[in-house]
């Protein structure tokens, strides 16, 4: 079980640097494209496919990756560059919706019994689907309640949150 939830995390891990890296580096070619202005250079027909390659290769960050220069070369040749702040949208979107449904964070105050357990599965699972897996953490900071971190959701039904936002409504 332990060597499973260690190599769990060793593979989310993975999984998070290579969605940041392939957003980092789609991200700064679009705004490199749409500062310099040659997405319609990249969507023409007109233009040698050679030479669109030329423009790509001026638009990429030293880091990008053999496969992020293939996908702006492979919508270069289709004259599809001006779908790029799309793809990334949605790229986006769904690396985030895969991170939500794969790990939840759960923080108490004390250990949760079997039932509390299952009962807190079944809430989560419905709102974030059935792939999800759970990682539960004792910490005596949040003096009560729960923090439930899925994705970047967090609901913070602590009392060390609930003190947080008294005194924040009350200055």
């Amino acid at each position: 079980m332990a060597n499973e939830r260690l190599a769990q995390t060793y593979a989310q891990a993975i999984f998070d640097q290579a969605m940041a890296d392939w957003l980092t580096s789609l991200k700064t070619i679009a705004a490199s494209l749409a500062r310099t202005g040659v997405t319609e250079q990249l969507d023409s027909a007109g233009l040698d496919f050679s030479k669109k390659q030329e423009l790509v290769r001026a638009h990429l960050p030293p880091n990008a990756s053999a496969q992020v220069q293939n996908l702006v070369s492979l919508l270069a040749s289709k004259n599809h560059v001006h779908l790029l702040p799309e793809v990334i949208a949605a790229f986006d979107r769904y690396a985030q919706r895969t991170a939500l449904g794969t790990r939840a964070h759960i923080t108490s105050a004390v250990p949760l019994t079997d039932a509390e357990k299952s009962a807190l599965e079944a809430k989560l699972r419905a709102q974030f689907g059935n792939d999800l897996t759970l990682e539960y953490v004792v910490s005596q900071d949040i003096l009560g309640g729960l923090v439930v971190r899925v994705g970047d959701k967090v609901i913070d039904g602590s009392v060390a949150g609930k003190l947080a936002e008294l005194k924040q409504k009350l200055k």
